[in-house]
């Protein structure tokens, strides 16, 4: 058996915005998935009946439903308007939770497709068998691999208007409790945005720190908090506030005061001003604090290089920060 995680690592789409949550809703009980599929060529499968259809791509998201008491993974692949192009179902041998809190399923290689013109495909058939005459599975296991096959084209692909209403259902209410506990960056600017030169007064922003800034939040449909000393205003904050502006991004900044004695103090600040933000990241050089007094917070934070300032592996290493779950 293989291990799928959920983020859809396979895929690459671990570096793109990833949800999961109970729901116990009238039309399903169970775990959802949602991968928002922010960026990337799109690529296409063809079925005789629906032809040439879209499965991944910039603008289109993948809906992924466990339904409690069942062996199976159902997986709606959602176009940018909304529509379905397809569902790929999992047989699946057992559901576990990685490390960093993101579900994966152990993988018992028999799928079924649909498409609503109509098309049904069972996949990988002879994977399932050759792990029975290997050994791998037992004649029971085997056997239940081939019922939940069974059960999957009865309960979703009989009925596929029903399975449409279900599905866009339960997105429309997974991606309205995402909304609700947005993705943040908190982001310092010197040793991040810009890199010292003593002869400047005013640092500019390097480049591909800016590129690779504006990518993250993007990418990530996160939202921006500056937690630079130079928040409070000036030319420095100024080039920031209008480069953001240009690349229609929003930002907020954390509190200042005199009451709070580091920049730990004013991210837990911000953070108990908004207790609906539950996954962030923190993107500092360290100048300032270095966080050493909030295990917690470290645990959030990606140091960045003073000297070559937000780099790739930086957003990477965010990316991974973001898409961690709470348990």
């Amino acid at each position: 058996m293989v291990k799928k995680r959920l983020t859809r690592d396979l895929w690459g789409f671990q570096y793109f915005p990833y949800y999961q949550m109970r729901i116990d809703h009238d039309k399903f009980h169970g775990w959802a998935v949602l991968n928002e599929l922010t960026d990337g060529d799109h690529q296409y499968w063809n079925f005789e009946k629906a032809g040439k259809a879209p499965v991944a791509g910039k603008g289109m998201c993948w809906l992924t439903l466990i339904p409690d008491g069942k062996k199976h993974s159902v997986t709606a692949m959602f176009t940018e308007n909304g529509e379905i192009s397809a569902w790929y179902i999992d047989v699946i041998y057992s559901l576990l939770t990685d490390e960093d809190g993101v579900l994966a399923f152990m993988d018992q290689y028999l799928d079924v497709l649909f498409t609503t013109k109509g098309d049904v495909l069972i996949d990988d058939r002879e994977e399932l068998d050759a792990a029975y005459r290997s050994g791998e599975f037992t004649e029971d296991e085997y056997k239940a691999a081939l019922k939940e096959g069974n059960l999957i084209i009865d309960e979703w692909g009989k009925d596929i208007h029903r399975s449409e209403l279900i599905c866009k259902e339960m997105l429309k209410y997974v991606r309205e409790q995402a909304h609700d506990h947005p993705l943040t960056v908190f982001l310092d600017i010197d040793g991040v945005l810009n890199v010292f030169q003593p002869d400047k007064e005013v640092q500019a922003i390097l480049p591909v720190a800016g590129n690779n800034i504006c990518d993250l939040i993007h990418r990530m449909k996160a939202n921006l908090v500056i937690i630079s000393d130079h928040r409070s205003g000036g030319a420095a904050y100024d080039i920031v506030s209008d480069f953001f502006k240009q690349n229609r991004i929003d930002l907020d900044i954390t509190p200042c005061g005199n009451e709070y004695r580091s920049r730990t103090e004013e991210i837990n600040a911000y953070l108990h001003m908004h207790p609906n933000i539950e996954r962030y990241v923190i993107l500092d050089d360290c100048f300032q604090d270095n966080y050493t007094g909030d295990k917690k917070l470290q645990e959030h934070l990606v140091f960045v290089d003073a000297l070559k300032g937000l780099q790739k592996q930086d957003i990477i290493k965010a990316c991974e920060i973001l898409n961690r779950q709470i348990n």
